[in-house]
């Protein structure tokens, strides 16, 4: 069983990083060591069990974090458990979930040495009060202001994200020696 988990992720505007914590937190409570970094600012991943990495997808690929963080520790991510859960749509319709599907699936394709252990999709929120330049574009414009793809909205399941963290030590107890 892993001891010591990273759970690391990249994010835009804080949505990834809600449910990256969510998961830490839950991993905590069944007894596991948890350290908790932004992708960026983590230095080695020795001493780690396993290490969990999030990321949103914008426009098929991971935040530049995520995928650096992949290169930066290719070589040790090749031999730690890994999982990886991405935020993609904000609603769970089955357009958008297959959508995203294949955005995932074109990216894990272009990185084929990265085998995580377990991959999940949950949906994601959006603030637009949080946008930033060039983002912040997008409330101004004619076409944003009364579109109800550009309005705030939390389109995550807590309870969906938690179970998946739940699940995660049992997965990763399976990893070959």
């Amino acid at each position: 069983m892993s001891e010591k988990i990273l759970v690391t992720y990249a994010t835009k505007y804080g949505s990834t990083q809600g449910v990256a914590k969510a998961i830490a937190d839950e991993l905590q409570s069944k007894g596991f060591l948890i350290d908790f970094y932004p992708a960026r600012e983590v230095k080695s991943l020795s001493g780690y069990d396993a290490v969990v990495l999030g990321s949103p997808l914008y426009i098929g690929s991971f935040l530049s974090d995520a995928s650096r963080f992949l290169s930066r520790f290719k070589s040790d991510l090749e031999r730690i458990p890994c999982a990886l859960f991405v935020l993609g749509p904000l609603e769970k319709n089955p357009r958008d979930m297959v959508e995203v599907q294949v955005q995932l699936d074109n990216i894990m394709n272009r990185i084929s040495w990265f085998k995580p252990m377990i991959v999940e999709i949950f949906t994601g929120a959006m603030d637009i009060e949080k946008f930033r330049f060039p983002d912040s574009l997008l409330k101004i414009m004619p076409v944003g202001k009364d579109n109800p793809l550009f309005k705030t909205y939390d389109g995550r399941d807590w309870e969906a994200i938690r179970a998946w963290a739940d699940s995660l030590p049992k997965i990763f107890e399976k990893q070959p020696v």
